[in-house]
């Protein structure tokens, strides 16, 4: 059956967004997953990979305490390059992720067709590597928050998640998106926060438990297969990781939706737009098939 394309810019309140992630997301879910697995795929991949040795690092240190408990542990080995390294990639991939869903969506809200990966794409490339280097400074911002106090640190945490989105949708500077995100949650910090922790809650309880249940055979299959706990503890984290974040675009696909209707609180486009295509009958909404 055929269902109407979903309209991005409008104000949606809490159950209206949930809900509005899910039937995006249905519409959407074979172009959006081919899109975000053929962009960031690359990216999650590697950064399971470094995320297993790291584990797997981690599972020595703990088998040595168990089988020599009198011997010495220097607690700073854990903090080694493949520790560091994860830091980097973990950044790289949540970077990727981010602008792989919003180039999606951001192509979507301007076509009246579903958007095909060469779209898609074109609009990873053009704003990746910006995000990645902004974002630096951003994550540095909230940690220092959460250091000296953790309201400061869950204010900035809020506030800023837009800012990739502001960054692409409306093409601005640092500075324009840093002080565009202060702007668009002024007055609608707790819808905001309510919005983003249900829908990460969602997402970690989606993700566990496939991920839990993949995450057990893997292990076990490698602890029977080497015999060593350390392997077992590196494969079964890796495959739990990638297949987490696969479930990442329920919580972005929302976040997304709620910038759009801040914007809309704020600005109106959305209704301006629908105002000005009043009486063409070729702006109505096209019905899209729905993706398996």
């Amino acid at each position: 059956m055929a269902e109407q394309k979903i309209d991005l810019r409008k104000v949606r309140d809490f159950s209206q967004n949930i809900n509005d992630t899910f039937v995006f997301i249905k519409q959407n879910l074979k172009p959006l997953l081919g899109s975000f697995l053929g962009i960031a795929g690359i990216f999650m991949l590697t950064c399971s990979i470094f995320n297993g040795l790291y584990q797997s690092q981690f599972g020595n240190i703990f088998k040595e305490i168990f089988t020599n408990p009198r011997k010495q542990v220097n607690p700073l080995d854990m903090f080694g390059v493949n520790y560091f390294l994860l830091i980097i990639f973990s950044l790289v991939n949540i970077t990727a992720m981010q602008t792989a869903v919003i180039a999606y969506m951001k192509v979507y809200s301007n076509k009246d067709e579903l958007p095909v990966f060469d779209e898609v794409w074109a609009e990873f490339k053009k704003y990746f590597l910006p995000i990645l280097f902004y974002s630096i400074p951003l994550y540095l911002l909230i940690i220092v928050g959460m250091i000296f106090c953790l309201i400061p640190g869950v204010y900035f945490g809020v506030v800023l998640i837009p800012f990739p989105i502001v960054i692409m949708v409306e093409d601005a500077s640092f500075g324009e998106a840093f002080n565009r995100c202060f702007k668009l949650i002024k007055q609608n910090f707790w819808p905001s926060f309510g919005i983003y922790i249900v829908t990460y809650i969602i997402y970690s309880f989606a993700a566990g438990i496939i991920s839990f249940a993949v995450t057990i055979v893997s292990g076990l299959l490698a602890y029977f297969t080497t015999k060593d706990i350390s392997t077992t503890i590196g494969i079964a984290t890796s495959t739990l990781t990638i297949f987490s974040y696969i479930f990442y675009v329920v919580f972005y696909v929302a976040v997304v939706l709620h910038y759009f209707t801040l914007v809309e609180k704020q600005d109106g486009t959305g209704i301006m737009q629908r105002i000005d295509k009043l009486g063409n009958a070729d702006s109505d909404f096209n019905t899209i098939q729905e993706q398996y």
